[in-house]
């Protein structure tokens, strides 16, 4: 570029097309991609699912598949099958100053291009509906397989141990003896990439159904009676480090777990919590209090993501700070209270005119508020109010429940 620093108007040509970002390109051209801070989805060349992302903070965008990236005179340059010159004159709509031309792809071949990418776009579309279908039918049989709650002495112990009651002619949940957990990935025999089993136990199976009440996935909560609360130990095998006891697969987006339908059959009140022994505490406090249930349902979310949906943005928590690569202390981002009302997250009967969520807490304060009013504005409707119970600090509903139902003998500490 010898001659560029010698001609300040080229030079000045350049810097103008270096100012266009990448988004800018990505919504002048209507690629569509997830929202978010980075946000991916199809490659607009090569096709996929999600192997194109741009990150917007960074103004970098990468093709995992295609190993390119950069900013936007290098997406421009992929996007055209364009060179450098051609891309400049793209971004800004008018040749070098100093004349010349660029070297790019013909509209032709553009067109044969995108309709290649487009038939793996759509190959890969089929491929990963076959793959969830095949998961989900193999996770059914993992359930149908499965005790159901009533019948399995282990279930109704762990049931005991966190001083819950099961609700009656209970569907959803099934006892699971023989559990697999995976974390990560290995390789096969061939050299194929594989998810790695490392631990196997007695578990709590959990139906995780859509607006139809068809199966959609399963959550497992790994049980082990020996410990305070039933919940199992499991460590990654590599670190060392504790791994969640709960797990989900298949599709829990937009879904939910219903454990007590409204007895009446049709639900105008909802009560949902984070996960199921929260939900299930509350319900039972509110039947051993008397309270009227006939027209309430009790659904749980999955997890906390689920229960309120995508945020809008991230915003700086007030406390809490990270360090990055640099050194540098900057406050920690979490998901914000204005939700992305595009995004999927557990249904809510359109009966429901009066719903309550259950706020922890013993999880982040400031992160969890944020999450339930992200829940409150996402499943507002006309007619309908939501809002939200929250545990005292440091304590959950299950936690409460279980303080109260100890028996005389036991310590409060140990609750």
């Amino acid at each position: 570029m010898t001659g560029s620093a010698r001609d300040p108007e080229f030079e000045k040509w350049l810097d103008e097309a270096r100012a266009v970002t990448c988004m800018e390109v990505i919504d002048k051209r209507g690629i569509k991609l997830a929202k978010g801070i980075e946000r991916s989805g199809p490659c607009p060349v090569c096709g996929g699912t999600d192997r194109f992302s741009v990150h917007t903070r960074k103004d970098l965008w990468v093709c995992r598949a295609e190993g390119r990236g950069g900013r936007a005179i290098a997406l421009v340059q992929y996007l055209d099958g364009a060179d450098f010159i051609a891309a400049c004159e793209t971004l800004t709509s008018r040749p070098p100053p100093r004349g010349g031309t660029g070297v790019r792809l013909s509209p032709e071949e553009l067109e044969a291009r995108e309709a290649e990418a487009q038939k793996k776009r759509d190959a890969a579309t089929v491929s990963s509906e076959t793959y969830r279908e095949e998961e989900r039918q193999r996770l059914y049989r993992i359930f149908q397989n499965g005790k159901r709650a009533h019948e399995a002495p282990f279930l109704l112990a762990y049931f005991e141990l966190r001083r819950l009651v099961l609700p009656p002619r209970c569907k959803v949940l099934r006892f699971l003896p023989d559990a697999p957990y995976f974390h990560g990935e290995e390789e096969d025999e061939r050299g194929r990439k594989r998810p790695r089993l490392i631990y196997r136990g007695p578990a709590m199976g959990a139906a995780i159904t859509d607006p139809t009440h068809i199966f959609r996935g399963l959550h497992f909560t790994w049980l082990d009676l020996t410990r305070e609360k039933g919940k199992a130990e499991v460590f990654d095998p590599d670190t060392g480090e504790e791994l969640p006891a709960k797990k989900s697969r298949g599709t829990k987006q937009g879904n939910r777990i219903e454990l007590v339908p409204a007895p009446s059959g049709v639900a105008t009140h909802g009560i949902s919590g984070e996960g199921i022994e929260t939900t299930l505490s509350v319900w039972a406090d509110l039947m051993e209090a008397g309270w009227d249930l006939s027209a309430t349902e009790f659904a749980a979310g999955v997890d906390l993501g689920n229960l309120a949906g995508a945020a809008e943005a991230t915003v700086p928590h007030p406390t809490k700070r990270v360090v990055d690569k640099r050194g540098y202390s900057r406050p920690q981002r979490v998901k914000g209270p204005v939700p992305r009302m595009d995004s999927a997250a557990m249904w809510l009967p359109e009966s429901i005119v009066h719903q309550t969520f259950l706020g922890d807490g013993d999880s982040d304060p400031f992160a969890t508020r944020c999450a339930m009013e992200r829940a409150e504005a996402r499943h507002a409707a006309p007619g309908r109010f939501c809002t939200t119970a929250w545990a005292p600090e440091g304590f959950d509903f299950n936690d409460l429940r279980r303080r109260r139902h100890l028996p005389a003998h036991v310590g409060r500490e140990a609750a």
